[in-house]
């Protein structure tokens, strides 16, 4: 640091030296925003398949520091709302097991009512009924959960759709299989959008190798002296791009497939990025569904969604409001 500059920083007292960090941190953010707006208006308006920009720079100068090892085994999540009938599961199940033969059994789910299943089944549940002994369907049902894995989706529906079928995602263009997935059970139904009382099969998958992923998720910053001042680079601004929701607008996603084909280029296996749904989860994007395998799924129902909300904002410049003022603004608590 020049020595000159370096004593005018001595001689600044603390309110001085916040309102130059407050300020040096304004104008960095400004900065990293205007850089991806200008990013997003290349690909979109102008330049589709090469482009050379900062935002790019800085994916490449930051490989290093943001790799993540997954190893071999690792399990991870992944959810689809599940459109068939839990129910008929159970009965083909049930069925099974008491020696119906698979015409028998395809044709009682595909031409009886619910009702006709249901009264098929109680001569079995109560013609030899013991208050000592659980019926026969609850017997079933127990080896059911038990010895099918598949509960819900079978493992090729929980995977990555045919190519086909697949439409622009985050990471990937149309027609173009990635796998995505979370860390945890909870972040993938968040992901499917669902509505109350939808039924979701979560599947399980374990990776068959090790994966290396670039890491959005971390905090990287610039050193701007010895003295430890830091600031978020670009890099922290690509993060929260790849984890704001956009509702389907396919135009987009455009600056995060480029940035993955990008990184898929660059020998990463996949992605690692925060939820844009569900902020404490963690997803994972491969660019190569094999590299892991699906080996059960469940079926959980949608009671309820959450929603958080943060403390209403008040823009007024000098004294801030108290809290228990804040409290007494009729609007929030009808939010």
């Amino acid at each position: 640091m020049d020595k000159d500059i370096k004593t005018d920083f001595e001689h600044m007292n603390s309110d001085e030296w916040k309102f130059l960090l407050l300020a040096m941190l304004m104008e960095d953010i400004k900065q990293r925003n205007s850089q991806w707006k200008n990013f997003e208006e290349e690909l979109i308006y102008k330049n589709r398949f090469s482009v050379k920009h900062a935002v790019i720079d800085e994916i490449y100068e930051c490989k290093e520091n943001a790799v993540t090892i997954l190893k071999k085994g690792v399990v991870l999540y992944r959810a689809r709302v599940f459109e068939k009938s839990n129910f008929n599961k159970l009965v083909k199940y049930y069925l099974q097991e008491n020696g119906c033969s698979k015409s028998e059994i395809e044709k009682i789910l595909n031409e009886w009512t619910d009702e006709e299943k249901i009264l098929s089944l109680m001569p079995e549940i109560y013609g030899n009924y013991d208050y000592d002994e659980t019926p026969e369907l609850v017997n079933a049902q127990k080896k059911w959960k038990q010895n099918v894995r598949f509960k819900g989706w079978n493992a090729e529906d929980s995977g990555a759709p045919k190519a086909d079928l697949v439409g622009n995602g985050r990471a990937n263009p149309d027609h173009i299989r990635y796998l995505y997935l979370s860390e945890d059970s909870v972040t993938p139904v968040y992901e499917v959008r669902p509505i109350i009382g939808d039924t979701v099969s979560v599947a399980r998958f374990r990776l068959t190798k090790d994966v290396k992923l670039y890491d959005l998720t971390l905090d990287i910053h610039d050193i701007v002296n010895d003295e430890v001042v830091e600031l978020p680079r670009l890099y922290n601004t690509i993060g929260e791009m790849f984890s704001k929701p956009y509702n389907g607008d396919a135009t987009k996603y455009l600056p995060t497939q480029y940035i993955a084909e990008e990184i898929k280029n660059m020998g990463f296996d996949g992605l690692r990025f925060r939820s844009s749904l569900h902020r404490e989860g963690i997803n994972i994007v491969l660019f190569n569904p094999e590299d892991c395998s699906a080996f059960a799924s469940d079926l959980v129902e949608v009671k309820g969604i959450d929603l958080k909300l943060d403390d209403p904002l008040i823009y007024k410049i000098g004294t801030p409001r108290l809290k228990s003022e804040i409290n007494d603004l009729e609007w929030t608590k009808n939010v």
